[in-house]
């Protein structure tokens, strides 16, 4: 796959930037009730380490009872700040999936989603919700004119580069020795949430910020170096 800085994939870049940097969509099912008819609901939702959307979501709800029935779904993201009064100039991305319940003990999922929705920890202390992890079939992106186009699985899901231990240390490192750093780039009370190829994920003040960089990362050094460079400007 070609990298999102080459010339030729920019495109896919403001598709994937777009997924990366919002963490609410709408999430549609096929409805039980309704039968053959979309039911959509609002869902916040993080990535897995294969750029996959997890959602939480309660065994009660109407989505989860439609997604057990029929694990066709889709998930659509709206560009949040864009100072545009004409909804239909923002960026939107639309994610169809397959959702497929988490495994039990797939603790990388769970901890990755409380970083970034650490509210949802006193949900996680009840047995009425489950990880959902949404396979990407295709995406359709609006990105303004000339920006229309579908992406495949391999265009939106890029691999994040780093284990979950690899990770964990540079957020502990970054969190608890380089507060000075984060408050540089994102303000007060900031708190490092996770990191993969082409960014870094912040909470400040309980909303999430995304920082892009200006070349991918592969490794620990390349993410020191990055982070380095950038608390420098």
């Amino acid at each position: 796959m070609l990298s999102c800085w080459d010339m030729s994939s920019n495109k896919l870049h403001a598709a994937r930037e777009l997924f990366l940097q919002e963490s609410f969509g709408v999430l549609s099912t096929i409805s039980v009730d309704v039968p053959g008819y979309p039911f959509g609901s609002v869902t916040p939702y993080c990535v897995d380490r294969e750029c996959q959307p997890i959602v939480f979501i309660s065994t009660i709800a109407q989505h989860t009872r439609n997604i057990l029935a029929d694990s066709r779904v889709s998930l659509t993201v709206l560009e949040a700040n864009n100072d545009s009064d004409d909804v239909q100039a923002r960026g939107r991305l639309t994610i169809l999936a397959d959702a497929k319940p988490a495994a039990p003990g797939d603790t990388d999922v769970r901890d990755r989603y409380l970083r970034h929705f650490p509210s949802a920890i006193q949900y996680d202390q009840t047995h009425d919700f489950m990880f959902f992890r949404l396979e990407p079939v295709r995406a359709r992106f609006i990105g303004g004119f000339g920006q229309i186009f579908w992406l495949t699985r391999e265009d939106l899901c890029l691999k994040n580069p780093f284990s979950p231990q690899e990770e964990s240390r540079i957020l502990h490192h970054m969190n608890q020795d380089h507060a000075a750093a984060l408050e540089h780039y994102a303000g007060s009370a900031s708190v490092m949430t996770g990191i993969d190829a082409e960014g870094f994920d912040v909470l400040q003040g309980g909303k999430k910020r995304r920082f892009h960089f200006d070349q991918p990362v592969r490794t620990m050094e390349d993410a020191r170096h990055t982070l380095a460079a950038m608390a420098r400007r």
